[in-house]
């Protein structure tokens, strides 16, 4: 993609959380538009450092530079530093995508108040926490991109998913507001700090109801192009919202989800 419209050479993404299918996808996308790309687990987990450095490695093969972080994306100060060290390295995050996604699928009655706190600190905490920590140098230098990935459950009611639910609300709200937060600046400088979601759908391989194979047919039925939808499917979206080509697309949500979201 490096030359198209879309190209994103010179740029310095970093995809957090990318430690599953979602976070590959999206930072191989990145990688083939041009861009350097740095990932980062969500944990410390052995498991989670692992998949980010083998994500690394799919975006070296093309060519790009960047490192992997093995980090606690919910401890400011841990992230502070790493977002420090990339920058050193490899330049200033010009785009952050915010990767982290799973799901407790679980009857609320089941759940514990550490249950929907462990959900909103991994897959909100962690969206806060990572935009302020590279935030700050996009909103002095006046320019960047932050694309945060927020499930359609945010707005579809579904049984069992309530907390996962609260989470991804919690990030579109955070988005939104962010957008204009960030978005004021000098009314002569065209370029200017973005903020935009990609709403999924239901998603191969990643978290859901739709895990349940029952729960899966009655999916594939329901959504008006009839099948679930796939990683590789976002990644148009996101580089996109990454390009030079969006600069007055700040708020905004893109929906990839085969329509289910406007389904009666």
């Amino acid at each position: 993609m490096a030359g198209s419209m879309f190209d994103l050479t010179g740029r310095h993404a970093l995809v957090t959380g990318a430690t599953g299918p979602l976070g590959r996808a999206l930072a191989v996308a990145l990688a083939e538009a041009g861009a350097n790309v740095s990932v980062t687990t969500l944990r410390h987990d052995r498991t989670e450092e692992v998949e980010a450095n083998s994500i690394l490695n799919e975006c070296w093969s093309t060519g790009s530079k960047g490192a992997a972080k093995t980090l606690d994306l919910t401890d400011p100060a841990e992230v502070g530093v790493a977002v420090a060290d990339l920058e050193r390295e490899f330049g200033p995050v010009d785009i952050l995508v915010n990767a982290a996604h799973a799901a407790t699928i679980r009857p609320v009655l089941q759940s514990t108040v550490a249950d929907w706190t462990n959900e909103l600190n991994r897959n909100a905490t962690s969206v806060f926490v990572a935009s302020q920590a590279v935030g700050k140098g996009m909103v002095e230098r006046g320019r960047g991109r932050i694309i945060n990935l927020v499930s359609l459950l945010h707005d579809r009611g579904v049984p069992n998913c309530a907390i996962f639910g609260a989470s991804q609300g919690a990030v579109l709200g955070f988005s939104k507001s962010l957008a204009i937060e960030w978005g004021r600046g000098d009314p002569l400088v065209e370029d200017r700090v973005t903020v935009n979601a990609v709403i999924l759908g239901f998603m191969e391989g990643v978290d859901g109801p739709h895990q349940d194979s029952d729960v899966r047919d009655v999916m594939e039925r329901y959504i008006p192009l009839r099948r679930l939808g796939t990683p590789t499917d976002l990644q148009g979206a996101v580089v996109y919202l990454a390009s030079d080509r969006t600069n007055f697309v700040n708020g905004e949500t893109i929906a990839v989800d085969g329509a289910i979201i406007h389904h009666a």
